[in-house]
């Protein structure tokens, strides 16, 4: 009898511990989900050693939440890595519960450098795991400056900018390629000047579309609340999105210099490319480049549109084709540019734009939505020693004209 009462006692203890136990509440370790069509993944580097990009990021964010609600999310994921500043990174997923689109937070981080090789290729490998889909997306939000080469120096950035840090166009195509396991339907590029020829080039097996300006993009960034839903559908994906981002500053639009981000007059610079063009369109440029610049030629650039006032590394490419051909009548100019509509299959511009960079609106009339380097200066400088490591310098011919 005493020992049915010290097991009773000892099962009703276990019982208690138990009860207890379930009542607590404690993290909950997150879930991989079941494969859906597709999961967009949204990159944000935000601590640039100042507020200004954190505070327009959080706007940002808040409206990727409201593009949410117009998604079929049995279908989709969105997931966004915020890195902001005075904050630890996140990795976040928006999901619709009863009804009601919600921020879930993931994963917690301690502070790490957003744009170490690493670092972002275990994000990457982080979301596919718990996020499986039969496509992917990537959006990047940051500050970016193309293709040029990454330093520690505050007004020189290349894809991202965190303290005073960059990364090369190569590391970041080598994460990519390692990290998703296809190619990505897209790359949103939300940063300034990435719709440059070197850089789709050198990610060309890694995005089926890219999509972003040539120039500086409007301060306020993506209007997300409309783009959001433009990622997730299928036909016309690509014009999907750039049609969404372009039409909603077009609206605003007045030509005058903007007041301020949240009232964004100064205009937008938007392209896509399709990558699937790109290897011919090298081999067509490569017919026109060592022909018509030989022994360090250096270019005039006086009629050449330029899209950026830091580094000088970005012109309009069709413009300088025409430099070098003399134009439209020119049999080579015409078999370059139908390579070039195929291969920039979107391009629209308001008639000006706004330079953050030099506080003034700039002339967009001879756009065309894809910008080039032009060697210039001397021999070994910096960018120059560095534009031939790219994959374009010797595919687009470059390393036949002494340059």
């Amino acid at each position: 009898m005493k020992k049915i009462k010290i097991l009773s006692l000892l099962f009703s203890v276990a019982m208690l511990v138990l009860a207890c136990h379930d009542d607590e509440e404690g993290p909950v370790a997150p879930q991989p989900r079941e494969q859906v069509g597709r999961t967009v993944l949204v990159y944000i580097v935000g601590d640039n050693g100042a507020n200004e990009l954190s505070e327009l990021f959080k706007t940002n964010f808040r409206d990727m939440k409201k593009g949410m609600e117009e998604v079929d999310y049995s279908k989709c994921n969105l997931v966004v890595y915020s890195e902001m500043v005075d904050d630890v990174p996140h990795l976040i997923s928006l999901k619709k519960k009863n009804g009601k689109v919600v921020a879930d937070t993931l994963f917690t981080y301690t502070e790490q450098n957003p744009l170490d090789k690493n670092v972002m290729s275990n994000v990457i490998s982080q979301t596919i795991n718990y996020f499986p889909a039969d496509s992917y997306g990537f959006v990047f939000l940051s500050h970016s400056s193309s293709w040029v080469p990454a330093t520690k120096d505050a007004n020189s950035r290349s894809i991202g900018y965190y303290r005073r840090t960059q990364m090369n166009i190569p590391d970041f195509h080598e994460v990519l390629l390692s990290s998703f396991p296809k190619p990505l339907k897209f790359i949103l590029f939300d940063s300034c000047s990435m719709q440059a020829v070197e850089v789709a080039y050198e990610l060309r097996d890694c995005a089926e579309y890219f999509i972003g300006s040539p120039t500086e993009i409007p301060g306020p960034g993506a209007p997300y609340s409309a783009v959001v839903p433009e990622m997730f559908t299928e036909n016309n994906l690509p014009v999907n999105i750039a049609n969404a981002y372009f039409g909603y500053y077009e609206r605003y639009y007045t030509g005058e210099k903007p007041s301020a981000y949240g009232d964004w007059t100064g205009g937008v610079a938007t392209s896509v490319i399709n990558s699937a063009a790109l290897d011919n369109f090298a081999m067509v440029t490569k017919a026109i480049i060592p022909k018509y610049i030989q022994d360090e030629r250096v270019v005039d650039r006086s009629g050449i549109l330029l899209y950026d006032f830091n580094d000088h590394a970005n012109y309009d490419f069709d413009n300088l084709i025409q430099n070098l051909t003399g134009g439209k009548d020119n049999a080579d100019y015409r078999l370059w540019r139908q390579a070039f509509e195929e291969t920039v299959i979107y391009s629209k511009t308001t008639s000006k734009n706004y330079s953050g960079i030099t506080w003034q609106m700039f002339s967009m009339e001879k756009a065309e939505g894809l910008s080039t380097y032009i060697p210039n200066g001397m021999h070994n400088s910096t960018m120059n020693n560095f534009y031939r490591t790219l994959q374009w310098y010797s595919a687009a011919g470059w390393d036949k004209t002494g340059w």
